[in-house]
């Protein structure tokens, strides 16, 4: 009986230690999406619409690749609405916008779109904090 309570906790402890290779940090992520957790992070003055400095760190959550980007903050020139964030690297542009047609109040949906070239390679869609 013992023996058997030992060998469960190890079990579980292993468990616990293996998934947590593929966590972004110990916080919740500002982006929680289906095979994406993105932390996003802006360095500029608050209210600040065009803000050029912002930080993208992902983790795929299959696999535990990491990808940090540069970008910046995504507005409409005509009335500088926010529009969302872009991370550019190389041929490939990462592009985090809400998603207005789904969601609540309290619940933001939002789209991840990879582009290469202009032609999207990969969507995740999930919640943002």
């Amino acid at each position: 009986m013992k023996i058997n309570m030992i060998m469960a906790f190890m079990f579980m402890f292993s468990v616990n230690c293996y998934g947590s290779n593929y966590k972004l940090h110990p916080g919740t992520p500002t982006f929680q999406g289906k095979h994406f957790d993105i932390d996003i992070r802006e360095r500029c003055q608050e209210g600040e619409v065009t803000c050029p400095d912002v930080s993208y760190d992902s983790i795929n959550k299959k696999t535990g690749a990491r990808l940090h980007l540069k970008g910046r903050v995504m507005f409409n020139p005509n009335n500088y609405n926010f529009q969302g964030y872009i991370f550019d690297n190389g041929d490939y542009s990462y592009v985090l916008n809400p998603n207005n047609s789904k969601g609540t109040e309290s619940v933001k949906i939002w789209n991840l779109n990879v582009f290469h070239k202009d032609k999207v390679i990969a969507f995740d869609e999930g919640i943002m904090q």
